[in-house]
């Protein structure tokens, strides 16, 4: 993953829940639309593709893997890792960190199409459950740690 991916992702952080009720920290990456630009969606989905397999994520509707630690917490901030990179993103949301930090772990959703920085509640739960029921959006499970060798520092 490169700095200039990271730096572009939109991030969506909430506290979801398990299937058996306990809380579970949500973080959605999407690729950003800007209104005023026209992107490919081709090259949109060729970028969070590339995100999810960095991530190890599995498209929904397959067993959501486990992926190990790949989210740390300093402070009111959370940093998640990327295998393989020297730079993390940097999650500054305290209440969602606090939950994070409770539970030990989060589920990571990326979706592989386009959604408003601006977009609502009620826009963002519509393109989840969209891209959920078509196979656009890939899942995993990560683990809050210390620092994994060879990721950001």
């Amino acid at each position: 993953m490169t700095l200039d991916v990271i730096v572009f992702l939109n991030v969506r952080t909430w506290l979801g829940q398990t299937e058996t009720g306990e809380p579970l920290p949500a973080l959605m990456l999407t690729y950003p639309a800007k209104p005023a630009e026209d992107v490919d969606p081709g090259v949109v989905e060729d970028v969070m593709r590339r995100v999810a397999v960095s991530l190890g994520a599995a498209p929904a509707g397959t067993p959501v893997p486990e992926v190990g630690v790949r989210l740390g917490v300093r402070g009111v901030d959370a940093l998640m890792w990327f295998p393989g990179c020297a730079y993390a993103l940097k999650i500054a949301r305290p209440d969602w960190v606090r939950a994070l930090a409770g539970c030990g772990r989060a589920l990571l959703e990326v979706g592989l199409d386009e959604l408003s920085t601006v977009a609502s509640v009620a826009e963002v739960d519509e393109y989840r459950r969209s891209a959920h029921e078509l196979g656009r959006m890939h899942l995993a499970l990560a683990d809050v740690g210390r620092r994994p060798s060879g990721g950001a520092a």
